[in-house]
């Protein structure tokens, strides 16, 4: 069985799927973008590959403390 509906986001890796640790922007946005598939005419099945370039390389990790 095929999900109703997916959003894929490009270049996340995996245990990312909504966007790294701590970046609640970006978060919320895949988010968005994915609840609004439900209202967008898109067939049930369909995967619709979106790109966020808010998840680059430039993401900085948080330091742990050894």
């Amino acid at each position: 069985m095929r999900p109703p509906r997916a959003l894929y986001p490009k270049g996340f890796k995996i245990g990312n799927s909504l966007g790294r640790p701590n970046m609640r922007e970006l978060q919320r946005q895949v988010l968005r973008d994915a609840l609004t598939l439900l209202t967008e005419n898109t067939r049930p099945g369909d995967y619709v590959t979106r790109e966020y370039p808010d998840y680059g390389e430039q993401y900085e990790p948080p330091r742990v403390k050894k």
